[in-house]
C-alpha cells in the first residue's frame, strides 16, 4: 500500500479541488486548473516521454485531451477526465500486483535456515514448522500439507522412508530427515527460480497487445482529427480522444498471463512462461513417454505360473535364488514378490551373468538359467509349454522372465510396470480436449502396445531411441502440428526441448526439469489437461479484451463524431470498459 500511497494522495486532491470548484467558494479557474496540471503530473511526464521516444501511448492522447479541454475553457471537464484517469490507473495497479503476488509470493515460503544445511544432513521439523530440504524421513511419523507445492488439498502421511519436499508444512508430528537437497537444488527452490523469471519475458501475445494498444492511440488521434476537420466541433473532438482506451487490452493482457500462470501454480503445474500458456492452448497432440510417465517405474510381478508340475514356492526360491545378486527392475520385482511371501534365497555352487540374455547358477550338481526366451532358445530348450502364457503376457503388455535347467522350461514370472492410477483418466480427459494423443517408449513393442491399448491412446509406438523420438516430434512439426511432450528422464530431454511445449514429472531429473517448459509437481498426469483448459480460458479472456476494446473505441468514436457524446460521459466510458476488461483478466484467479 505504501507504494499506491502517492496515486491515492493525488486521487483526494482532485477529488477535493473538484468538490471546491463546484462549491463556487474560491475563484473557478484557478482551482480546477491548478489540481489538473498538479495531480494529472504522471500522465503528462509519461506522455512527454512518450512524445521524446517517439511511442504512441494512451497517456499522450488523455493528455491532449485534457490539456485541450483546459484551452477552451472547460476546465471541470479536464479535472474530472483526470480523476476518472486516475482512479482507473489505481484499480489497475492494484489488480496487476495482485497477479504478482500471486505468482511471486512463493518464495515468501522458502525457509531460511535450508540455507546452512547441506546433502546427507539431519534434520529434525516439529509440529507446525516448514520442511527445509527435500529428503527422506529416517524417523517419525505425521502429516504434511503440501499444497504449496502440489496442489494436493488434503494433508498427506509420512512415515520412515517416505519422501518430503521443501516448503512443506509438517502438522501433527516431529519428523527426523536426512536431505537430499537442499537451497535452490530442491523442488521447491527450482520453481521459486521459473517463477522470478517469468516476469522477465514477454510472450508473442503480450508483445501483440503491445502493438494493438499502440495503434489504438494512432486510431484515437486520426479519429478525433477526422471528428474536428468534419465538425469543427471541439466538444466532439475531445471526446473522441477520451472515449478511446487501450490499457484493457495492455494491462489486461499480461495479467491474464500471470493469472493463468498463478492459476496453474495452484494446480500443481508450474509453466515457465506465457509463451509456453500460447502455445498450449494451441496444442493438438500430446505425447507421453512410458516409463516413469504413465507408470510409475516400479515393476510388480503378476503371475508365476510352472509349466512341469514344480510347485509355486519352489519356483519363486530358485529365481529369487538367481535374481538376488541382479540390480535389474525385473530382478527387484521377483525379490519383492518373494519378500512377500516369505520366501528366501538359498545357496548355489556357481553363478554366471549372460548380458543381454539373463543368467544361470548350479545347485546341487543342477544347472539353471532365468531370462528371456532367446537364452533358451540359444540353448536348445523347448518353449512349446510356454508359449501360450508368452503369448498372453504380450497381449498383455507384460515383460516375462522364464527359469529352466539343462533339459526343460520350469516356469516363469509375467511383471508389468505399474500404470499411474490416475492415467486413463487423463488420457480420456486429453480427448475430451480434441487432442490425439500417442504414446512413445524404448519399450518392446509388444508391451507399449499393450499398455498403449489399456489406456486407450490414439496410438503406441515401441523401441524408439531418444533419438528416434526427437525425429518423430519434428515430423509432426514439420506437418504443421503443435506438439506437447510428457516425460521424466535424462533420455527424455531432448524430446522435451523439441516439443512445443515439454512437460516434466516432478520426480523428474535436473536434467529433463531444465529441459522441460512445464512442471507436474505433484506428478498427476490429469493436471496436462487441466493446464490446457487453463491456457484456453486464459486466451480465450485475452481475445475477448482484444476485440471487446476494439469494438467499444470504434462505436466511442462513432457516437463522439455524430455529437452524442460529451467529454465526461466519453471519460466515464473510457474508464468502465477498461476496468471490465482488467476484471475480465483478472477472474482468471478465481478457482472453477
Amino acid at each position: 500500500m505504501k507504494y499506491h500511497l502517492s496515486d491515492l494522495i493525488r486521487i483526494a486532491g482532485a477529488a477535493l479541488a473538484l468538490a471546491l470548484s463546484l462549491s463556487g467558494y474560491l475563484p473557478y479557474i484557478i482551482i480546477p486548473v491548478a489540481a489538473t496540471l498538479i495531480c494529472g503530473y504522471p500522465m503528462f511526464k509519461e506522455a512527454f516521454d512518450a512524445i521524446r521516444e517517439r511511442h504512441m501511448t494512451m497517456e499522450l492522447s488523455m493528455s491532449i485531451a485534457v490539456l485541450a479541454t483546459l484551452l477552451v475553457g472547460q476546465y471541470t471537464t479536464g479535472l474530472v477526465i483526470t480523476l476518472f484517469v486516475l482512479v482507473a490507473e489505481l484499480l489497475e495497479h492494484l489488480i496487476v500486483d495482485r497477479g504478482r503476488d500471486a505468482l511471486t509470493g512463493l518464495a515468501a515460503l522458502m525457509p531460511q535456515t535450508a540455507k546452512d544445511l547441506q546433502p546427507g544432513d539431519t534434520v529434525v521439523v516439529k509440529p507446525g514448522s516448514h520442511i527445509p530440504v527435500d529428503g527422506i524421513v529416517l524417523k517419525g511419523n505425521s502429516f504434511v500439507n503440501q499444497a504449496a507445492i502440489t496442489g494436493e488439498s488434503l494433508p498427506v502421511e509420512k512415515s520412515i522412508n517416505s519422501e518430503v519436499l521443501a516448503g512443506t508444512i509438517n502438522q501433527d508430528g516431529v519428523l527426523e530427515i536426512i536431505a537430499t537437497s537442499v537451497g535452490k537444488d530442491t523442488i521447491f527452490g527450482r520453481i521459486i527460480g521459473v517463477m522470478e523469471s517469468i516476469q522477465a519475458t514477454q510472450s508473442p501475445i503480450e508483445k501483440t497487445a503491445d502493438k494493438l494498444a499502440a495503434r489504438l492511440v494512432y486510431f484515437a488521434l486520426g479519429g478525433a482529427l477526422i471528428t474536428y476537420l468534419v465538425t469543427h466541433n471541439i466538444n466532439a473532438t475531445i471526446s473522441a480522444l477520451v472515449v478511446t482506451g487501450a490499457c484493457g487490452v495492455a494491462a489486461g493482457t499480461p495479467l491474464a498471463i500471470l493469472a493463468g500462470i498463478g492459476r496453474a501454480a495452484r494446480e500443481g503445474v508450474v509453466i515457465k512462461g506465457g509463451v509456453y500458456l500460447e502455445q498450449l492452448a494451441q496444442a493438438d497432440t500430446v505425447i507421453l513417454d512410458k516409463t516413469g510417465t504413465l507408470t510409475l517405474n516400479k515393476a510388480v510381478v503378476t503371475d508365476v505360473t510352472s509349466f512341469n508340475g514344480i510347485g509355486r514356492n519352489m519356483l519363486l526360491t530358485l529365481l529369487s535364488t538367481g535374481e538376488q545378486h541382479s540390480d535389474h527392475p525385473l530382478a527387484a520385482a521377483i525379490m519383492d514378490a518373494a519378500k512377500k511371501e516369505a520366501i528366501l534365497p538359498v545357496d548355489y555352487d556357481t553363478y554366471n551373468y549372460l548380458p543381454g540374455k539373463g543368467l544361470e547358477f548350479s545347485r546341487q550338481n543342477t544347472r539353471y538359467l532365468i531370462g528371456n526366451a532367446g537364452l533358451f532358445t540359444e540353448n536348445n530348450i523347448n518353449l512349446h509349454a510356454a508359449e501360450q502364457w508368452l503369448d498372453t503376457a504380450r497381449q498383455n503388455g507384460e515383460s516375462t522372465v522364464l527359469i529352466g535347467n539343462d533339459q526343460h522350461i520350469l516356469g516363469g514370472a509375467r511383471i508389468i510396470d505399474v500404470v499411474r492410477s490416475e492415467a486413463c483418466e487423463a488420457i480420456s480427459d486429453l480427448h475430451d480436449h480434441h487432442l490425439r494423443t500417442i504414446l512413445l517408449s524404448g519399450d518392446n513393442t509388444a508391451s507399449v502396445a499393450g499398455i498403449g491399448k489399456s489406456l486407450r491412446v490414439d496410438e503406441a509406438v515401441g523401441n524408439l531411441l531418444p533419438t528416434d523420438k526427437l525425429g518423430y516430434i519434428s515430423s509432426l512439426k514439420s506437418r504443421g502440428h503443435k506438439v506437447i511432450m510428457v516425460g521424466d528422464g535424462i533420455n527424455d530431454a531432448p524430446a522435451l526441448m523439441e516439443a512445443n511445449v515439454g512437460i516434466a514429472m516432478g520426480t523428474s531429473s535436473h536434467v529433463a526439469f531444465e529441459s522441460a517448459d512445464m512442471v507436474l509437481t505433484n506428478n498427476d498426469l490429469r493436471k496436462v489437461a487441466t493446464a490446457i483448459a487453463i491456457a484456453k480460458k486464459c486466451m480465450n479472456v485475452i481475445q475477448f479484451n482484444f476485440w471487446g476494446t476494439i469494438i467499444v473505441d470504434a462505436i466511442g468514436i462513432v457516437l463522439a463524431f455524430l455529437g452524442y457524446l460529451s467529454p465526461m460521459t466519453a471519460a466515464m466510458i473510457h474508464v468502465g470498459s477498461e476496468l471490465i476488461f482488467i476484471l475480465n483478466a483478472a477472474r482468471l484467479f478465481r478457482k472453477g
